[in-house]
């Protein structure tokens, strides 16, 4: 199957537990860069998935927005979907995101995001992927993944401990320009834990602005034997200076406990939950 890249972050809105949410695998010897992310890429995050999650947006004076979310996810042999309601504030409530990633590599995949206030449901563009997701500081790339192979892999580092864990530290680069404006990022470096092959920190470099963006992923646990990040952060920095931050923190995971069907449809995302 055509699978995201997890360069970045969240998946499982077909990627918001996308860096995070990953099956444990044996340690290899003497892999190379691109293996070690390929086998982070092709992670089992089970064949269904449900999480409450509570996003926090602090801005540079530590001022704090609240926002409660619903995240449903669902394999299927030819797609992954998964799609997030915001729940509360009043403000968001009832606001939907779905996205599908296509196993067709010449198909594109499908994203739409529902604003209650307007009743309209908007296609998001691959050009438009780079923008912030909800204000938050996790993009749209961020949120859907990106594509293995539109990255070259190189390590850094074969060894560097992370809160007492010895990691990988990959460097990712995207190949062209192309990728580079459809994900707004120039470059990734990952820390990659070599005992589960989950990505527990990560720098991304940001083309516009020459901004600069921390991630991290902690308080692990296996759930349903799928290792789980229940909290992800991500700062946004220029010139050194944070300028933004968001953390998500992810509780009542359940996997392989069946998901309606129905519920991946924009008829759905406007009667909301």
């Amino acid at each position: 199957m055509k699978k995201r890249s997890t360069t970045v972050f969240i998946q499982c809105i077909a990627s918001l537990f996308a860096l995070a949410l990953l099956a444990p695998t044996p340690f290899a010897a003497e892999l190379t860069a691109a293996e070690i992310m390929k086998q982070v890429d092709d992670r089992y995050t089970g064949d269904t998935s449900y999480s409450d999650a509570v996003l926090t947006l602090i801005d540079n004076k530590d001022r704090q927005r609240v926002r409660n979310l619903a995240m449903y996810g669902q394999t299927k042999d030819d797609v992954e979907k998964a799609v997030i309601f915001f729940t509360t504030p009043a403000d968001v409530k009832g606001t939907a995101y779905m996205s599908f990633d296509w196993e067709d590599e010449n198909k594109e995949d499908d994203t739409w995001l529902y604003l209650p206030a307007l009743q309209k449901i908007k296609r998001i563009a691959s050009t438009d992927e780079s923008g912030s997701f909800m204000g938050s500081d996790f993009s749209y790339t961020d949120i859907n993944g990106t594509d293995y192979p539109d990255f070259t892999y190189t390590m850094e580092k074969e060894s560097e401990m992370v809160d007492g864990h010895d990691c990988w530290v990959i460097i990712s680069t995207p190949k062209n320009e192309e990728v580079i404006d459809k994900t707004g990022y120039t470059q990734t470096k990952s820390w990659v834990r070599k005992d589960i092959l989950i990505v527990v920190k990560g720098i991304i470099n940001v083309k516009r602005g020459k901004r600069v963006k921390y991630f991290s992923a902690s308080e692990l646990e296996q759930i349903d034997g799928v290792w789980t990040a229940k909290k992800l952060q991500m700062i946004t920095t220029r010139n050194n200076k944070k300028e933004h931050a968001s953390v998500l923190v992810v509780n009542n995971t359940r996997y392989n406990q069946g998901v309606d069907e129905e519920i991946f449809t924009t008829q759905a995302m406007q009667r909301g939950l």
